[in-house]
């Protein structure tokens, strides 16, 4: 089951804050065999960069959507497994609208109905303008993400 630090806690409500009113995105990382995350990574959201090219491919902006830099996630990921991590999860933010599982999140992790990372957390955080109310977690069940955690101490006060 997955566990998150206080620290890694802090580090991703803090900057989920930092972002508002857009969606925030990052890696989780944990020990070889371990699901106790202990490093995140903060990564850029290249919703509204996409959305400024190709408005038509990339209808959504950072306020309902996410997107990160594809080779930027791999190096992380190499390095990461190269320093005995494992690849944990994927966090990011939802904008005034709740901690779950949105459809979007479905296309983007399993499209067609088949995860690109089946073994992978994903955490989503739900930021208002004033807090965050809570996290959730999901993992693929094998036929869908399904919630497994929920992280309240995500909205205490900072």
């Amino acid at each position: 089951m997955l566990t998150l630090l206080p620290s890694i806690v802090d580090g991703i409500a803090v900057h989920a804050s930092v972002c508002y009113p857009s969606e925030s995105c990052g890696l989780l990382f944990a020990a070889a065999g371990s699901d106790a995350c202990t490093r995140m990574l903060l990564m850029e959201n290249m919703a509204d960069k996409l959305h400024a090219v190709d408005p038509v491919e990339y209808p959504r902006t950072s306020r309902d959507y996410f997107a990160m830099n594809g080779a930027k996630v791999a190096k992380a990921v190499r390095e990461a497994e190269a320093a005995g991590e494992r690849w944990l999860g994927v966090w990011h933010s939802h904008i005034d609208c709740g901690s779950y599982f949105s459809s979007e999140d479905a296309r983007t992790f399993a499209p067609d109905g088949v995860p690109t990372w089946p073994e992978l957390y994903q955490l989503v955080v739900d930021v208002r303008v004033h807090r965050i109310v809570e996290a959730r977690a999901f993992c693929w069940d094998g036929r869908c993400f399904a919630p497994v955690a929920t992280f309240p101490e995500f909205a205490r006060e900072r």
